[in-house]
This record gives C-alpha cells, structure tokens and sequence, in this order.
C-alpha cells in the first residue's frame, strides 16, 4: 500500500517494490504537485489516482524516476525527434534548445509547473522576440512534455495553460498589381545572366509557392503539353549544419499540382534554352543537376541568392525593399480579391488546412466580403 505525505502545495507517494536478495526492502517515491485551479476533492482524487498508478508501475518493474528536462530532452531528440520528424523542423528545434534549457533544463520534468512556462514567455518576451516566435519556443517545449505524459512520466503538459503576448499589428508588405507587373517586366530586361531570377520570381508572383519549392523544382516537374507544374520537393539550408539539403515540401497539401498561363510557360521555355546556352559556355564544368534555377555553372541556385537579387534589384529601380515571401502574399491577396473560395487558397498556397489560410489572410477575405455585401447592396437597390 503506497503511503501519502504532503509538502507545503506538493505530495511525496512511496510505495514498496519488494526485496533485494540480500533481503533489504526496495522503497521507491515520486512527487505529485496538483495544478493550478484544482479544488481540494479534485486534488485529493487526483493523489490517490497517482499513488494507485505508482503503485502498479512498481509492481510491473515500471517504476520511472523523472530526470531533469535538459537530459529527458535529449534522450527525446534521440529516442523519437530523429526517427519522425523532418530536418526543417529538427533544426529548428535544435536552433532553440540553448534558450530552453538555460530556462527550464535544471528542473526536473515532473516538477515543471506552468509557473515555469509563464516565466519563460515572459523572458522570450522581455528579450524582445516576436510573438509567434515565443510561440514556437513554447511549442517546442509542450512536444516533449506531451512525450513525458505519453510516457507516464508526468500526468499534464504545463503548456496548456500558458497565456502569450498579443501580437503586434503589423502591415504585411504586399506589392500591388501594378508594381508586380513593373518589377516583372524590368526583371526581364536585366542582363541575361540574371534570367533565372526573372523567371523565379514570375513564378513566384504567378503561384505563390514558398522560396525553398521553387528551388526545388526540377524539369521533370514541369508538364509542357498540359502546362502544369508538381510541387514534389523543397531546397533548405541547414544554418544549424551550414549546409543545403533537399526534403519534401513542408507539409502533405504542399505536393501539389499547378496550371499555368501561357506567359509563363514560355518564360520556363526560355529558361531551359538559357540553361542549354550556358551548358555550352561552360562545357565540362557544366554541373547537371536537372534543377529550373540554378548558378551559371548549373549547381542548384543557394538559398540566399534570390534574396540578394531582390535587394539589389528593388534598391537600383526604386522599388521599396520587400521580401520573397510578399509574393507569396501578392499571389494570395489577388486570387481572395478575385473571389476565389478559401478551399481553392488553401489548395493553392499548400496550406495543411483552411484554417491556416483564414488565419493568416483573414483581413483580405473580410475585405472581399465587405465589397461583396456592397455589390449585393448596390443591385438590390432598396
């Protein structure tokens, strides 16, 4: 029979696990510190729940010391992160745990309470990091606490009570229609050698596709006959290895397939009889990778180069500077003002869900739904 102490807000259950061969008893303890909010009946069932379950794991030899979070972390980065999650988001896990671990790795995994969390975010906050960053830190911290409670390590993730900072209103950089369409034509103008970038960033403007698919495109990606193209791979860089790797899109519904208008089928003409030309110039440096964009000597093109040209491009033209991502945002924007369904967004940006897509663009879909209720009005007429 486990035996209940309490301690100030916290509760010490032991519990036998039976006999050495030298004859000595093995006594076991775990602490139990109820959450936030529970009342007394609520805590006094929950203790005796816990004294029951660690009592049997005693029984089974399944017994589990909690260890303190920076070393159960990574034991989950080795046991479980590695085996299922994908690069991208390995790094970037990997690119936070210096923070984390400086905040919570000390304590151990059964005694984080959501005290702990808040005063995390709170530290994320006051270092000055923006609020979906603080986000990211919080998520990566609440998926090894959902292992430790899968593992029956502790019984609740202490993140889900976690209040965050309100975000900061910020005004996306959209290029309109009209500086699109200028940006795209002087592109085209610029020396030849900077032809690839003309035609990423038409595609770019055309699909809406993130940075890294577009680097991933190969010609056996792009249907000539049916003016199609698949979405099949992404091209990332590493900052955590310095170096690029290619992995699939960044989430199921971004494998997708897209149909083109004509113009840029040709400009996708055009570029392979550039990429034909400079294979000829440059012989057997020529670098055959099968890649849409790629450096003169046909090695994929880096992950930085498209925003270096952006930057040079808009600062010699006039342009305000923007990012690869505004086209992204450009491509959205027009496709809601022209009444296309959320479904049909979604589908086309390679959004997991609708939801994402409403709650990212959820200022331009209530825009269109304002000059939609305005054209209702106007033809009724009363």
């Amino acid at each position: 029979m486990a035996t209940i102490t309490k301690r100030g807000n916290t509760y010490r259950i032991r519990t036998s696990c039976g006999y050495t061969v030298d004859g000595k008893q093995v006594v076991k303890s775990m602490t139990y510190k109820p959450r936030e909010g529970m009342s007394e009946k609520q805590i006094e069932k929950e203790v005796r729940r816990q004294a029951v379950l660690f009592e049997e794991s005693c029984k089974k030899g399944q017994a589990v010391t909690a260890s303190k979070f920076e070393t159960f972390a990574r034991e989950w980065f080795r046991d479980c992160a590695e085996l299922k999650l994908k690069r991208l988001t390995l790094c970037s896990y990997h690119r936070m745990e210096k923070r984390v671990y400086a905040a919570l790795g000390h304590i151990r995994v059964d005694r984080i309470s959501p005290l702990d969390i808040q005063r995390f975010v709170g530290v994320l906050n006051a270092d000055g990091l923006a609020p979906s960053t603080v986000r990211n830190y919080v998520r990566f911290v609440s998926v090894i606490l959902n292992y430790a409670v899968k593992k029956r390590i502790i019984t609740y993730n202490p993140c889900v009570t976690v209040d965050y900072p309100e975000a900061r209103e910020t005004e996306r950089e959209i290029y309109t229609t009209e500086e699109v369409k200028n940006l795209l034509g002087l592109m085209w103008e610029d020396s030849e050698d900077k032809r690839p970038f003309a035609v990423f960033f038409m595609l770019a403007a055309y699909t809406g596709c993130r940075k890294g698919e577009l680097l991933g495109l190969e010609w056996k990606d792009v249907d000539f006959l049916n003016d199609v193209i698949s979405i099949r791979r992404a091209y990332y860089y590493s900052s955590a290895e310095h170096t690029s790797y290619t992995d699939t899109p960044k989430t199921k519904k971004s494998q997708r397939s897209l149909k083109l208008p004509a113009c840029v089928m040709e400009a996708l003409r055009e570029l392979r009889a550039w990429q034909d030309r400079q294979r000829e110039v440059c012989g057997s440096s020529w670098v055959e990778t099968d890649r849409l964009f790629t450096a003169l000597d046909g090695s994929p093109m880096p992950t930085t180069a498209p925003y270096h040209y952006l930057q040079s491009f808009t600062k010699r033209n006039g342009f305000h500077k923007s990012t690869i991502h505004s086209f992204r945002h450009f491509n959205a924007s027009a496709l809601i003002d022209a009444g296309v369904d959320v479904v049909t967004v979604q589908t086309a940006l390679g959004h997991s869900t609708a939801a994402t897509t409403l709650n990212i663009y959820s200022h331009a879909f209530s825009n269109a739904q304002t000059r939609a209720m305005e054209a209702i009005a106007g033809a009724i007429n009363l």
